[in-house]
C-alpha cells in the first residue's frame, strides 16, 4: 500500500493521496462543526477518531519503507516529525499564550499552566486526565484542550518505530494484532471504570492507531479484497452517518469502532471515485489545511466559551458568533499552513546539535510564558481561590468508593448532627460548621452526584456503572455508620437531586444482595429512594430535615463576578450577574416540583434557601462584598458562611428535623 503521506500536516498541493486526504478534510470538517455546534452532529467528535486510523496507517507506511529500504534512522525520525509538527504547534501556542489573559479568569489562567506544559511534552491527554475530576474546570474553556490527540499520536509515534526495529518484520502484523486486541480490550473494560482515563489514555485509545498500523503491514489477497470492495459503500455511509448518531453514552464506544472500521476499509479500497469531483477534491484541499486547521480552531472556540455567561437560556452564542468564527479558523489556518507549516517543512536546517538546543530553549520559552503572565495578573485575580470547589471541612471528605470517618471530616469525636449527601450537602458545612455552639458538632458524609438516596445512583458517560455501585455502597456505609452511632440525633439531607429526575436517564439500583439493575429515572424513583432512606433513619430514631439547593439558572455566578470585576470580555450575563427568580424556577421546576411533594408523601420538612436569598423577583449572589457562589449551583466556602448565619440556619434545622 502507498504510504507516501504524513499525519495531518499535508503540503498545500495534495503530493499524497486524495482519498486520505480528502478523509482528513471530511474529518477535522465534522470536528470543527461540532465545536461550533452548528448543526445536529452529535458525533462530531468522531473525526478524531479518523484521525487516530490515518496516522497509525501513513506513520507506520513511512516507517516500514524506511526499514525495508535499509534507509530508517530513529534519530532521523524523530527529527523530521519535530520539524514539521512543531513550528506550527508553537506558533499556535505562542499566540494563545498572549491572548490568554485577555479571555482567562484566574482559574482558568492558572490551568492553563498546565495545559502549556502538557502541550509542549505532548503529555496534554494525561494533564487533561487529571484536570477532569468534579470541581475541576469545564473542558469548553480550555484554550489547549484539543491538543490531547495530537498528544496521543505522538506518544504512539515514539513508541512505534523503536518497536518495529526491535521486532523482526515477519512479526509486525502479529505485533500489531496483538496491540489492537489488548488495547480494545482494555478499553471495554475500562470505560465502565473510568471514562475519563479512558478516553485521554494511550492505552485505550491505541487500538485506532493499531488498526491503521494493521491496514500499512497487510497483504491484500483476493478473498480481502472482495470483501473490501464489498465493505467499501457501506463504509462511506457509516462515515456520514455516524456523525448524527448516538450509539452509546460514553466514548470511545460502538460509535468509534464503527467510524474506525469503516475508515479502514476506505483507506484500503482506494476507490477511484476518492480521486475526482469538486466535492472530493474541495475536502482533499481542506485535508491540507488539517493540521493547521485543528491547531488554530479549539483556542478560538474556547475563548468564545470563556467570554460568553448565557444562562439555561442561551446557553450558546448566536450562531453568528460561531459561523463566524469558523471562518476565521479557516483563514487562520490557511496562514499558519502557508507562512508557517509549509516552510518549516521544506526548509533544510540539518540535524546538529544547535537546533537540537534551539527547539529545548523554544520549549522552555513557551512553558515560562503563562508562569510569567499568571504571576503578572495576579493582583487582580482575587477570584481564584474563591472559585474552587466547596468540599465542605476538607477536600478529603468527597467520598470515594466508601465512607471513611475522617477526623477532618467532624468537629468532633462524638457528632450530633450528620450532613448527608452530594456536592449540594458539602457546601453546608462551612457555614453549619461555623455556627455550630457547644454541643452542636457536625460529621459530614458526602460523595461528588451521590445524593443521600438508598439503592440507587446515577450512571452515564462521566459516572459509569462502576461508579454507581460505589455510590450506592457508599450510602449503605453512611447508614450502617449512623446505626453504630447514636451520639448523631439528627440528620440534614441535601443533593441537587436533579440527576435522578429526568426520564430519558438512567440509574443502577439494587434489587437484591449484590445484584443490580437499570432504571429509568424519574420522580417515581427518586421519592421511592428518598423515602427508603428517611424510612430507616426514622427506625434508627433519628431527626431528618432536607436542605434544597440554592437558586440556580445556569449561569456560572463565580466566573461572571470575576470576568466583571476584572474587566474581561463578557457577554450573555446580566450586568450585575444577578439571578432572575422566575427564570430559576423555570430552570429547576422537575427539582421545585419533586421537593414539593416530599412534605406530604415522606414527612420530611424542606428548607429552602431560597426564602432568604431571593426577594422581589432577584435572587442574591453577592453578599457584603463576597460572592456567594464560586460556580452555576453551589455556595462558596464564604458564601455558605453568610448565608448560614443570615438566615440562621443552624436554627432552623434543630427546629425542623423530625
Amino acid at each position: 500500500m502507498s504510504a507516501r503521506a504524513s499525519r495531518h500536516s499535508p503540503a498545500p498541493q495534495s503530493a499524497f493521496r486524495t482519498d486520505i486526504q480528502a478523509l482528513r478534510g471530511y474529518a477535522v470538517l465534522i470536528v470543527l462543526l461540532y465545536h461550533a455546534k452548528i448543526g445536529s452532529l452529535t458525533g462530531g467528535f468522531l473525526g478524531v477518531d479518523v484521525f487516530f486510523v490515518l496516522s497509525g496507517f501513513l506513520i507506520t507506511g513511512l516507517v516500514k519503507k524506511g526499514i525495508e529500504q535499509k534507509t530508517f534512522r530513529l534519530a532521523d525520525f524523530y527529527f523530521r516529525r519535530a520539524k514539521r509538527l512543531l513550528p506550527a504547534a508553537y506558533v499556535t501556542f505562542l499566540l494563545t499564550s498572549l491572548m490568554a489573559p485577555f479571555f482567562l479568569a484566574s482559574l482558568e489562567l492558572e490551568q492553563f499552566r498546565s495545559q502549556m506544559i502538557g502541550s509542549i511534552t505532548f503529555t496534554s491527554n494525561i494533564v487533561l486526565w487529571r484536570q477532569s475530576g468534579y470541581f475541576d474546570g469545564a473542558a469548553a474553556l480550555k484554550p489547549l484542550l484539543h491538543v490531547w490527540s495530537l498528544s496521543i499520536e505522538e506518544q504512539y509515534y515514539f513508541i512505534l518505530p523503536a518497536l518495529m526495529l526491535f521486532i523482526p518484520p515477519r512479526f509486525w502484523r502479529k505485533a500489531a494484532l496483538v496491540t489492537l486486541l489488548l488495547s480494545l480490550g482494555l478499553c471495554m473494560i475500562m470505560i465502565h471504570r473510568d471514562p475519563a482515563a479512558t478516553f485521554y489514555l494511550l492505552p485505550t485509545r491505541g487500538w485506532e492507531l493499531a488498526l491503521g498500523s494493521i491496514a500499512a503491514l497487510l497483504t491484500i489477497g483476493p478473498l480481502l479484497k472482495k470483501v473490501i470492495a464489498l465493505a467499501f459503500w457501506p463504509s462511506i455511509t457509516a462515515l456520514c452517518l455516524l456523525p448524527f448518531i448516538k450509539l452509546a453514552p460514553y466514548h470511545p464506544g460502538p460509535d468509534a469502532l464503527l467510524a474506525c472500521i469503516a475508515t479502514l476499509f476506505i483507506v484500503l479500497r482506494q476507490h477511484p471515485v476518492l480521486n475526482t469531483g469538486p466535492v472530493i477534491h474541495g475536502m482533499s484541499r481542506l485535508g491540507d489545511l488539517s493540521y493547521s486547521l485543528y491547531l488554530v480552531h479549539w483556542p478560538l472556540f474556547a475563548f468564545m466559551n470563556n467570554a460568553w455567561l448565557g444562562d439555561h437560556t442561551a446557553p450558546l452564542p448566536p450562531v453568528t458568533v460561531r459561523l463566524s468564527l469558523m471562518v476565521l479558523s479557516l483563514l487562520l489556518a490557511w496562514l499558519l499552513n502557508r507562512y508557517i507549516e509549509e516552510p518549516a517543512r521544506k526548509l533544510d536546517i540539518g540535524k546538529t546539535r544547535h537546533n537540537l538546543y534551539r527547539t529545548v530553549a523554544a520549549s522552555l520559552t513557551l512553558i515560562l510564558i503563562p508562569f510569567g503572565i499568571t504571576q503578572a495578573v495576579a493582583t487582580d485575580r482575587s477570584y481564584a481561590e474563591l472559585r474552587k470547589g466547596n468540599h465542605g471541612l476538607s477536600a478529603n471528605c468527597d467520598g470515594q468508593d466508601y465512607f471513611r470517618t475522617r477526623q477532618d471530616c467532624r468537629t468532633s469525636d462524638s457528632p450530633q448532627i450528620m450532613v448527608w449527601g452530594d456536592s449540594h450537602a458539602m457546601h453546608l458545612l462551612p457555614g453549619i460548621a461555623a455556627s455550630s455552639v457547644q454541643g452542636d458538632s457536625v460529621i459530614q458524609a458526602t460523595k461528588s452526584m451521590c445524593g443521600p438516596l438508598l439503592d440507587i445512583a446515577v450512571t452515564n458517560s462521566k459516572y459509569s456503572p462502576l461508579w454507581a455501585e460505589d455510590c450506592i455502597a457508599f450510602n449503605s456505609d453512611v447508614l450502617d455508620y449512623l446505626t453504630q452511632h447514636r451520639s448523631i440525633e439528627t440528620v440534614v439531607l441535601s443533593s441537587t437531586f436533579r440527576q435522578y429526575l429526568p426520564p430519558q436517564k438512567t440509574l443502577l439500583a439494587a434489587h437484591e444482595p449484590d445484584a443490580t439493575k437499570t432504571v429509568s429515572a424519574g420522580q417515581d424513583v427518586a421519592l421511592e429512594g428518598l423515602h427508603k432512606t428517611v424510612n430507616k433513619l426514622r427506625e434508627l430514631g433519628k431527626k431528618v430535615v432536607i436542605i434544597a439547593p440554592p437558586p440556580a439558572t445556569g449561569l456560572n455566578v463565580g466566573r461572571c463576578l470575576e470576568r466583571q470585576f476584572s474587566n474581561l470580555p463578557t457577554w450573555g450575563a446580566p450586568d450585575d450577574c444577578q439571578l432572575d427568580e422566575q427564570s430559576w424556577r423555570t430552570y429547576r421546576k422537575p427539582v421545585l416540583t419533586f421537593l414539593a411533594t416530599v412534605p406530604e408523601t415522606i414527612g420530611v420538612d424542606v428548607i429552602h434557601l431560597s426564602d432568604y436569598l431571593c426577594k422581589q423577583g432577584l435572587c442574591k449572589t453577592i453578599m457584603n462584598g463576597t460572592a456567594l457562589y464560586p460556580d452555576s449551583g453551589h455556595l462558596s466556602q464564604q458564601g455558605s458562611t453568610l448565608v448560614a448565619e443570615k438566615m440562621t440556619l443552624l436554627k432552623q434545622i434543630k427546629q425542623r428535623a423530625y
